[in-house]
């Protein structure tokens, strides 16, 4: 078999894969995406990682040097071999830059 009809049954078995699911793959590039287990569509964003490790922290009172825990790393890796984990230091200038905002927001409400 050659590698382009490979290739197309691979693609077509995507394609329907995706339609017997049931996942809307409307304005998204499929490429890259990972589907979840409620069967949406997620795209990686390093953005959304750094604010979700943000929260991590914030609610979990997790101190910022956490992210260079070897095991955390490993585990990232383990999802996402490309993924490069942000610094504690990066982490610790999210918080800040978030809370500093944050609080021209609660100032700007309690003002009469």
């Amino acid at each position: 078999m050659q590698t382009g009809q490979g290739m197309k049954n691979l693609n077509r078995g995507i394609t329907e894969c995706i339609q017997r699911r049931g996942v809307s793959t409307e304005g998204l590039n499929v490429k890259g995406a990972q589907q979840t287990l409620s069967g949406s569509i997620s795209k990686y964003t390093p953005e959304a990682h750094r604010a979700l490790i943000v929260m991590h922290c914030a609610v979990n009172r997790r101190p910022f040097r956490s992210v260079a825990d070897p095991l955390y790393i490993e585990k990232v890796r383990l999802l996402r071999p490309d993924m490069i984990v942000p610094s504690p230091r990066t982490v610790s200038r999210d918080i800040n830059k978030i809370y500093r905002e944050g609080s021209k927001n609660v100032k700007e409400y309690f003002s009469v």
